[in-house]
């Protein structure tokens, strides 16, 4: 009867269940906020917290846009300078006191070839008069040239050719910098998972410590134990709960450098998943690793395009020894009605033609401009083998750190089991009276401190390979940067 009920209220339950899941939208289910505080946080979802809210994956995409408008601009330099012009201008002036000749007209007569007489009015100055006079004037125009360039030994292809390698850099280094973001918050994040566990076995630790006194403190009463032992053994409770606020004070540095490395508040509680600590651990071939790298690594190809940059910039500042040519085109049109001009009121004025100009000297400006811009190749050359060469460095001293710590975890694996078994031979020993408080309090200690270190080397495994996956390059292999 009793289990016939039990399974009546699971199927109304179950019922229920699927109701609420009917009726709420999904996106209520799947869309969480984006405060990392009070709700359960992978990994996955840390990074993607710290991905939507990076200040510095920003800054790269700015200068992806600040070389993305390099390159239109070089491409710029291919087409004409084209540009159009307008005036217009009005001007009244007054002259004063201003002396002017009076004219009369008489007429006089030529004999012309034909015989015939023709009489032609000639004006003749017969005297002066002084007064202002107003003068009244206009002027107006229009016009447009072009310039097109056709040679200037190459400077504008290799700016071109530049501009697109800093282009493709600004893109690798926006990825790498995605990069650099997963494993801040990885590290972050086994961090809070370490000193989670710590702080889980420092309460065990202190739980065990209490019940252990209790039992003491009874066995006193009874006589069975000196009040030494009770001493003793409160120390120890004491220290297991100083051992416990070391470990929570941790854990509130490590939670709020994950909250750091995804650039978002404090969290007042953050509940983090503990599979990662049932990962393998394995060890990879260090030479494959370095393969890995040298081939992956979203930084060391950028870097290689910086120099492929430098070295067209380098053939751009060559450019100037040679003659440069152009083509040009201009036309203009004017209206003047000043009473003062000569000639027609209107004109139309055009001109075409080439002009070559070859700059022989500029006291060696194109010398030391170009000896510059190699040197700036071979310093982007230089740093690019120097980045290999470190790259090298991080993959071994990450592969290091993951055998040191695979080591350790088997060194504290049988610890724990070996320290497990002296506590039970320290409490029967104690417990037939052929041992000592002190011999459990040592046993006690040497378990706790395998239980930690347990944890430690599980976590540097962690974080060692969350280091080595970066510096090899795999973030981005894996897709994870995305």
């Amino acid at each position: 009867m009793f289990q016939r009920d039990i399974c009546r209220l699971l199927t109304v339950a179950t019922v229920l269940l699927a109701s609420v899941l009917v009726l709420v939208p999904a996106g209520a289910l799947a869309q969480a906020p984006e405060s990392a505080e009070g709700r359960l946080l992978t990994l996955r979802d840390c990074v993607r917290i710290a991905m939507e809210s990076s200040a510095n994956i920003r800054i790269r995409q700015a200068e992806f846009e600040i070389a993305d408008d390099n390159v239109q601009e070089s491409w710029g330099a291919f087409l004409p300078d084209l540009s159009i012009n307008g005036s217009y201008g009005k001007t009244d002036r007054t002259d004063y006191d201003s002396e002017q000749t009076e004219y009369g007209v008489y007429d006089r007569g030529f004999e012309t070839v034909g015989g015939d007489s023709v009489y032609i009015p000639t004006p003749i100055p017969v005297g002066t008069t002084v007064g202002d006079v107003d003068v009244h004037s206009k002027s107006k125009g229009f016009g447009a040239a072009a310039n097109l360039n056709l040679f200037d030994g190459l400077a504008n292809i290799n700016q071109l050719k530049s501009s697109k390698a800093y282009r493709e850099a600004a893109v690798l280094n926006e990825g790498y910098t995605r990069e650099e973001v997963i494993q801040r918050v990885a590290v972050a994040y086994y961090n809070v998972l370490r000193y989670t566990q710590l702080k889980d076995v420092a309460e065990e630790t202190r739980d065990e410590a209490a019940a252990l006194l209790e039992r003491t403190e009874t066995y006193f009463r009874l006589g069975s134990a000196a009040k030494s032992e009770v001493l003793q053994q409160r120390v120890r409770l004491e220290q297991t709960r100083y051992d416990l606020v070391v470990a929570e004070n941790a854990l509130e540095m490590a939670v709020a450098d994950l909250a750091f490395a995804m650039n978002q508040p404090l969290a007042a509680r953050v509940e983090i998943d503990t599979s990662p600590l049932q990962t393998e651990m394995v060890l990879e071939d260090v030479n494959l690793l370095y393969s890995e790298a040298l081939g992956n690594r979203l930084d060391l190809q950028s870097s290689q395009y910086g120099v492929d940059a430098a070295e067209h910039s380098a053939s751009a500042a060559s450019g100037n020894f040679w003659p440069r040519i152009d083509v040009y085109g201009r036309y203009q049109k004017s209206f003047d009605e000043s009473p003062y001009k000569f000639g027609a009121q209107t004109s139309d004025y055009l001109s075409y033609g080439a002009q070559a100009n070859w700059q022989v000297f500029n006291r060696f400006q194109n010398f030391t401009n170009r000896s510059k811009a190699k040197a700036q190749a071979r310093i982007a050359e230089y740093n690019h083998e120097q980045s290999e060469l470190n790259a090298q460095i991080e993959v071994r001293q990450y592969h290091n750190a993951m055998r040191a710590s695979i080591e350790k975890h088997k060194v504290a694996t049988e610890t724990i089991s070996q320290a497990e078994e002296e506590v039970r031979l320290a409490q029967e020993r104690f417990r037939v009276g052929a041992g000592t408080q002190l011999d459990r309090i040592n046993a006690e200690v040497s378990l706790a401190s395998a239980r930690a270190e347990e944890v430690q080397a599980m976590c540097d495994y962690l974080i060692s390979r969350a280091q080595l996956w970066r510096a090899t390059g795999r973030y981005s292999q894996l897709g994870l940067d995305q």
